[in-house]
């Protein structure tokens, strides 16, 4: 990976990187204005004999090539792509540095960091030089900018003292704008697979455009490149130089995953009469109709223009993947619509998990969720935002670790739970544990001693101690704290109401609570807007209770889960009951409507074996799967395939077996 600098350049000119050796490509690196200075990211393949060409197109010009770092088959650091995060700076005046702290934006495992970087408003000629920090500055131009003009580029550079870079501005003053769109790290991410240089985006001829149909990209619009099927369906981010053509108007062009509706950060400005390039690292994202067209997995990323109209450009240098999957022992298995980034294939596909083994319980989803391993360590993977991976960072909404991470300082953990933005461990001392909700690293829930069980629905935590009592904190909207209350949360734990003799707890991703008695009875309290808490009573004005209910008519019940709208009770005799939403046929008991509930427990067809249940799954005894409900989300894999896309009674989930824990998309095996 170079940082290619041309300077003093006698004319317009292309610029272009490749092997010793081989045939120059007909894709220039770096496009270069006369008598200015420019600088782009370049990753490139290197020779049999270990040496790089350097071709000018026109006129003569000096070139100055740093190597900021390098990619080896070797073990080494590894790459996680990020939504864009702006890093705190502003402007920076003459022959000075600016030292920025990348604490909470990465990782303390972190070696490097890749960011945008747009310089604007210089008042004199300059440029800018990124560098590790309390290290000697090197000498060569990051990025470059003119009065009147702007300047781009992708910075990739060694994280230094204090997890810290410094920028330096040679003269004058000028604005920066700059932000963080990944970052390197020791202990997990992704690898890069170089490729020989090829377009693979051509706005001008409809080359990689999603409909193949030649287009300028209008004023705050996106246009979208559909990776082709060289790249591996599992391509988490792509290596590209991006140019931007014939501007109609001063505009700024961004390459991104396009996963919200505020503007993105500019990838490269580019003016009328400019041809411009700039390398760009963006996030792949995946898109599918339905069930019926999943095996068409649609692979994409965008190039949004901010103004006027513009022709763009997408040369492809290399890819980003996770590592294979290695486990040997207490694998995980996953599968559906957010599935893709693990292993190739449609997301009907069974998959190992990579970076997963040794697990002994799940918690979560296949998006977003949690596995404890058996040395008592916690690892996470999915959602960035909020700290909810608990690795001592955060970043963008749209931002995820398709990689499993550690959560920090955690050991000697025997249970986990997952609410919507916030993650819990239970420890063997009977302490509690949580993170997330913007906070990035575990910290340790005050008062609770003694406990020997967690849950958690979507804002509140559950747990049950040792003289069998429940306990709660958190989100109270819907009466989750269970103790009669009326305040919208609680930081401090509070009893449950009017519960003793509990022997096992549960929740789902809505807001209700489960408690199952020593005597095989469950109670239930919270929302029940959807007969979630199956005593009988259907909704009213309110549709909560604020203190526990028994649910109607279950006894010899040994464990109790739900999700938003429903739950699901485990009978000692292997039979399965549900109650709540049966819209798609979610109670599985053969019946189906668009808007109806059941508000006591019904029998969930067909199952009379089962060993452990999910939300909407069971697993048998043989370690099969049966799944009933929507197949929107593919989490019943291949089994219902036609519209509607659900099943109102259990089928078996192809390709699971071995299995003795279910989640949504997530399987783990014996």
């Amino acid at each position: 990976m170079l940082n290619l600098w041309a300077e003093g350049p006698t004319a317009d000119t292309a610029v272009t990187v490749f092997p010793h050796g081989t045939a120059r490509p007909g894709l220039p690196n770096l496009l270069v204005q006369n008598g200015k200075r420019r600088s782009n990211q370049v990753t490139v393949q290197v020779g049999a004999d270990r040496k790089l060409d350097f071709y000018n197109e026109s006129g003569s010009t000096h070139l100055v090539a740093s190597i900021m770092g390098y990619y080896t088959t070797a073990p080494g650091s590894r790459y996680t792509p990020v939504s864009a995060s702006r890093l705190p700076i502003d402007s920076i005046g003459p022959n000075a540095t600016t030292r920025l702290s990348l604490t909470g934006q990465v990782p303390a495992t972190a070696t490097a960091v890749t960011f945008s970087v747009t310089l604007s408003q210089p008042t004199v000629a300059t440029y800018l030089t990124a560098s590790p920090a309390a290290t000697p500055r090197p000498t060569m131009s990051s990025v470059a900018a003119y009065p009147g003009g702007t300047g781009s580029n992708l910075i990739t550079v060694k994280i230094g003292a204090n997890r810290s870079i410094d920028l330096y501005n040679l003269a004058g003053t000028v604005r920066v704008d700059a932000n963080v769109v990944g970052f390197y790290a020791s202990d997990y991410g992704a690898l890069f697979t170089p490729v020989a240089p090829e377009r693979v985006l051509d706005s001008r001829s409809g080359l990689g455009v999603f409909d193949g149909q030649a287009k300028r990209i209008g004023p705050k619009s996106d246009l979208s490149y559909r990776l082709q099927p060289s790249i591996p369906s599992h391509a988490l981010a792509l290596a590209l130089n991006l140019t931007g053509y014939s501007a109609t108007e001063n505009t700024a062009i961004t390459a991104w995953e396009n996963r919200s509706s505020s503007e993105p950060p500019a990838s490269v400005h580019v003016a009328p009469g400019q041809t411009i390039s700039v390398a760009v690292a963006p996030l792949v994202g995946a898109i599918f109709q339905s069930p019926g067209t999943a095996a068409d997995l649609m692979r994409t990323t965008y190039v949004h223009n901010r103004a006027g109209s513009i022709d763009v450009t997408a040369d492809l240098s290399g890819y980003f993947t996770v590592p294979p999957a290695d486990c040997v022992v207490n694998c995980v298995t996953t599968w559906g619509s957010y599935s893709w980034e693990q292993g190739a294939g449609t997301p009907m596909t069974m998959k190992p998990f990579s970076g997963l083994s040794d697990v002994v319980a799940l918690a979560g989803w296949s998006d977003s969720g949690y596995a404890l391993r058996a040395d008592g360590t916690v690892r996470a993977w999915g959602a960035a935002s909020a700290g909810r991976l608990g690795n001592g960072w955060w970043a963008g909404a749209a931002t995820t670790s398709q990689s499993p991470v550690p959560v920090v300082g955690l050991t000697s953990v025997k249970a986990i739970a997952s609410g919507d933005t916030r993650g819990y461990a239970l420890k063997t001392d009977g302490t509690v544990w949580q993170w997330g909700q913007n906070v990035n690293a575990p910290v340790q829930v005050a008062g609770l001693t003694g406990v020997t069980a967690i849950a958690a629905a979507r804002e509140t935590g559950y747990a049950l101690k040792s003289d069998g009592t429940v306990w709660s904190w958190g989100g109270n909207t819907r009466g989750e704290l269970g103790n009669g209350s009326t305040v919208a949360s609680s930081a401090t734990p509070v009893r449950v109401s009017g519960l003793s003799g509990i022997k096992s707890i549960g929740a789902g991703t809505g807001a209700s609570g489960y408690a199952v008695k020593t005597d095989g009875t469950v109670a239930a309290w919270g929302d029940n807007s959807k007969s979630q808490l199956g005593n009988g009573v259907a909704c009213t004005s309110t549709c909560v209770s604020r203190v526990p209910v028994p649910v109607t008519g279950l006894s010899g019940v040994t464990a109790v889960t739900g999700n938003w709208a429903r739950a699901f009770a485990l009978k000692s005799d292997g039979t399965v009951f549900a109650w709540g939403d049966n819209s798609s046929g979610g109670l599985g008991n053969g019946s189906d409507c668009a808007d109806c509930t059941s508000s006591t427990p019904v029998q969930v067809r067909d199952v009379t074996d089962a060993k452990a249940i999910g939300a909407g799954y069971a697993v048998r005894a043989d370690g099969t799967v049966l799944g009933w409900g929507s197949n929107q989300d593919l989490g019943l894999g291949g089994a219902v395939m036609n519209y509607p896309y659900y099943t109102t009674v259990p089928v078996q989930v192809p390709g699971l077996t071995g299995v003795k824990a279910i989640a949504g998309g997530l399987a783990l095996h014996q």
